[in-house]
């Protein structure tokens, strides 16, 4: 084989080679600090893409590299995101192996892993900078409603896989952590301004800064646009977010962080009655400070404190009883004196908020053992009257101790175990173990093998809804849900292998899965044909049926070039399961009717990522993605295969000591599909996008 010839490396080719190996060694002192490190290996002259496999940080609290991780993880980083021409990060999902993306309406989107998931997934943990931003009413994430915008994320790892051991029970098929920009690395201010078609609409200024040993970033931003074309579904948002980090010593760091995000969405119609719409105002807010102190080499302690505050005024007035529900008019004259018929407006806002103190020890005990210790305490409280039909709120206290250690009982062998145990109010205390092995044979090539035991706690909402369409006095009119108080959490199994290789010298990184999950206790609704044997119908939470998912999972990257890169992802999944559909069913024999659970998995989902910079600044890249037959829970809809192709033109101009992006976005090039619902078609969508940075 040719050696080459040191005297013709290019300049910096020591930095290329050195900087990975900088970031681990800084990961295990800062996290914050290794973001910085690999940033500074990809802005050397040598080829970027020779650096070693990078550290993440969220698969066991830990920064480790990627291939000492327990399960597999996928990282977006902000060159990808930029590239994708994304607006929403639910959109980005699409670009991780498994990963299903639709929309239940124009600002509603959901983002689920192997399918089995309505319109709130309700089995995936999401971070933001380490703080949980699943709803503990609903479950799930409403994406749009965060005090955050996708111009402000820095990276995002994927955990393709339950992650309850290492933070808890809603990280059940899998966790996300989105890492914003550190202040640390804005300076200047940053202007973007975004339109395009469906009165698309955007506007962002940021602004970072120095003060002392304090750094800041503040982001303000407006968004509107009109949803779905044959829907009432638009929203108008205007939030800010926050970000300071306080650093008087070296060993010490204060971070403080703030968001906001208000206006009005439109949520469609609330029934099938085209006269019947819903319209939510949003006040969402959250506050978190979080402090570090690093003592020896490898130790950190971490105190976290969160508040996370959602308030939405939703009221829904339907037409009139007779034309909506039947009501004779006789009933409706009784209860409302000298009146034919009547609409009544039901109030479906609610107010939620969580609490949350955290604290996590970090420590090197010794050269081949790193453990992690910790615990924490959450408050969640929920006010819906017309949800709970009560004026109090529901409440639920959490509390949880968790353990980590990574162990290296030899060269290139590297055990994980990790637990979490956590006691509340809803279903008392569940456990939640992991143990995996990694194996590295050779640099840059390892084997893992894992297995692992998950829990999904259920929402307020399961527990405790009681909806119904009421007259004034209280009575009720039609149930549409019940909760059940007994219910007990989701149970998971998941047995895992895989492979992490890079072949530098091909610019090839290729991550590869196979799995077996075990689904028990799922908690799904049910139609009771005869609710409390008063010949109503209405829909019961229960723990019903089981789900046993095979699957396995390919991740390709190739960088050929600095500016370069192909990744093409797919996933291929199965699954064998039932559970309960309705109950008290005249129609069937026995009253009981199951549903088979295979048409909600998709069999197959692909995507092919393009990027390429040219030496003019001028940038070109495409997503292709593609999802086959499968059905949506809740409100959606089975739907056939689908497949979009998105594309991205943009321009890099350098002005004096300013910067002008200018960026033409086309999403869904190929032909109009259905997402979510039959009803919700997702066309062509254009927009321009011009961003100028002061320095």
């Amino acid at each position: 084989m040719k050696r080459r010839n040191p005297s013709k490396r290019r300049p910096g080719w020591w930095l290329a080679r050195c900087a990975p190996a900088l970031a681990a060694v800084l990961a295990a002192w800062n996290p914050a600090m290794a973001v910085g490190a690999q940033r500074l290996a990809a802005n050397t002259t040598e080829d970027y893409f020779l650096q070693d496999i990078p550290v993440v940080l969220t698969a066991t609290r830990l920064a480790q590299p990627q291939y000492e991780a327990p399960v597999a993880v996928t990282i977006i980083d902000r060159a990808m995101i930029e590239a994708s021409g994304a607006l929403d990060i639910p959109d980005l999902l699409r670009l991780v192996p498994g990963f299903q993306v639709a929309h239940a309406n124009g600002h509603t989107a959901t983002a689920t892993y192997h399918g089995l998931s309505d319109e709130h997934s309700r089995r995936m943990q999401v971070m933001v900078d380490g703080r949980p931003v699943y709803s503990p009413f609903i479950g799930g994430v409403f994406w749009t409603d965060l005090a955050l915008d996708i111009d402000d994320v820095a990276r995002i790892e994927v955990i393709r896989g339950p992650n309850a051991a290492a933070y808890g029970a809603n990280s059940f098929l899998g966790a996300i952590n989105i890492v914003t920009l550190d202040p640390r690395e804005v300076e200047g201010t940053d202007v973007h301004v975004l339109r395009g078609n469906h009165q698309t609409r955007k506007g962002l200024l940021r602004h970072g800064g120095r003060l002392g040993h304090l750094r800041y970033r503040l982001s303000l931003v407006h968004r509107e646009d009109d949803g779905f074309d044959n829907r009432f579904d638009g929203m108008r948002l205007s939030l800010a977010n926050f970000h300071a980090i306080y650093n008087p010593r070296p060993d010490t760091d204060l971070e403080l962080l703030l968001g906001y995000n208000g206006g009005p969405r439109q949520e469609g119609s609330a029934t099938d009655h085209p006269d019947t719409r819903r319209d939510r105002d949003l006040a969402y807010s959250f506050q978190q400070i979080v402090w570090r102190h690093r003592g020896g080499p490898g130790d950190e302690t971490r105190i976290q404190l969160y508040h996370n505050f959602n308030k939405n005024k939703e009221d829904v007035q339907t037409p009139l009883l007779s034309q909506l529900f039947g009501v004779p008019p006789a009933l409706v004259a009784l209860k409302f004196p000298g009146e034919q018929d009547t609409r009544l407006l039901i109030p479906f806002g609610s107010m939620e908020e969580r609490f949350e103190g955290e604290i996590q020890q970090r420590l090197q005990a010794g050269d081949r053992l790193r453990l992690v210790l910790g615990g924490s305490f959450r408050l969640d409280r929920v006010r819906a009257r017309g949800w709970l039909n009560r004026n109090d709120t529901v409440d639920n206290h959490l509390g949880r101790l968790f353990g980590q250690a990574e162990w290296h009982p030899r060269d290139r062998l590297v055990v994980n175990l990790s637990t979490m145990v956590e006691d509340s109010d809803l279903v008392g205390t569940r456990v939640s173990p992991r143990l995996a092995v990694n194996y590295q044979w050779r640099r840059l090539h390892g084997l893992r093998a894992s297995v692992s035991r998950a829990t999904r706690l259920p929402t307020l909402f399961e527990h405790a809804v009681d909806a119904a369409l009421r007259f004034p006095d209280g009575t009720p009119i039609d149930y549409t849900h019940f909760g059940n108080p007994h219910l007990k959490p989701e149970r998971l199994t998941s047995f895992e292998v895989g492979y992490l290789g890079k072949w530098p010298g091909r610019h090839l990184t290729l991550d590869l899965k196979a799995f077996h999950d075990k689904l028990e206790d799922r908690i799904t609704t049910v139609k009771d044909e005869d609710f409390m044997g008063r010949g109503e119908k209405a829909n019961v939470f229960t723990n019903s049926g089981k789900v046993n998912l095979n699957g396995a999972e390919m991740a390709l990257s190739w960088r050929p070039a600095t500016h370069t890169m192909v990744s093409f992802n797919y996933a291929y999944a199965k699954g064998k399961g039932w559970a309960l559909d309705a109950i008290h069913d005249p129609g069937v024999m026995g009253g009981i009717k199951t549903e088979d659970l295979q048409e909600d998995i998709p069999t197959h989902t692909r995507s092919l990522f393009v990027m390429h910079r040219l030496d003019s600044g001028l940038e070109l890249s495409a997503t292709y993605y593609r999802v086959s037959a499968m059905k949506w829970l809740g409100d959606g809809d089975p739907l056939g295969p689908q497949e979009r192709l998105d594309a991205r033109i943009a321009q890099t101009l350098h002005l004096g000591g300013s910067r002008l992006d200018i960026a033409l976005v086309g999403q869904n090039l190929t032909a109009t599909y259905e997402e979510f619902r039959h009803i919700n078609r997702f066309d062509t969508r254009v927009h321009l996008e011009i961003a100028l940075s002061l320095d």
